[in-house]
């Protein structure tokens, strides 16, 4: 198969990363409003904390971008990174968050935390790989938060578990 390269709007991505640490900010302070005070309204306030802080990196990353953010990339490639964009869990922002707020139980909102880190590490790796260049001392401390982030969900999720079957 012959792959034909294509320009790629990475500011999209950027975007896209800025909208999702503004509504995952707003989503884990939702979630620590909601619980009682102890280990997981802390996790989710200092995340949210955190995320908020993301939020600012990427925004002022958009203005440095090489080629107004414009790549080079084969078409496969560019599918996916547009797949990425379009089919994340904040895609609908405002509808995500409505949805969500009130309407799980404590084992719900970790699994959609969990869901939410991961997305950022598929979403900060690929930012990496494209744009080596950037930023990369701050790239990889968000990524290093990320991945505590996602570390901190699955022991919480552990700890639910542990308790709900009073091991």
């Amino acid at each position: 198969m012959v792959h034909v390269a294509v320009k790629f709007d990475g500011k999209r991505l950027f975007k896209t990363l800025v909208l999702n640490e503004a509504k995952v900010a707003e989503f884990y302070t939702t979630l620590a409003g909601e619980m009682k005070e102890g280990k997981g309204r802390k996790l989710f306030e200092r995340m949210a904390k955190e995320e908020l802080r993301h939020e600012k990196i990427y925004a002022a990353l958009l203005d440095k971008l090489p080629n107004e953010g414009e790549l080079d990339l084969d078409d496969e490639d560019a599918e996916y990174m547009n797949a990425l964009i379009q089919d994340n869990m904040f895609d609908d922002a405002e509808d995500t968050v409505a949805r969500v707020r009130g309407k799980y139980a404590k084992d719900d909102a970790l699994t959609i935390a969990e869901k939410i880190e991961r997305d950022g590490l598929i979403f900060v790796s690929e930012l990496m790989r494209l744009y080596p260049d950037v930023a990369p001392d701050e790239i990889k401390v968000v990524l290093a938060e990320e991945r505590k982030h996602l570390k901190s969900v699955l022991q919480a999720k552990m700890d639910f578990a542990a308790d709900v079957l009073m091991l």
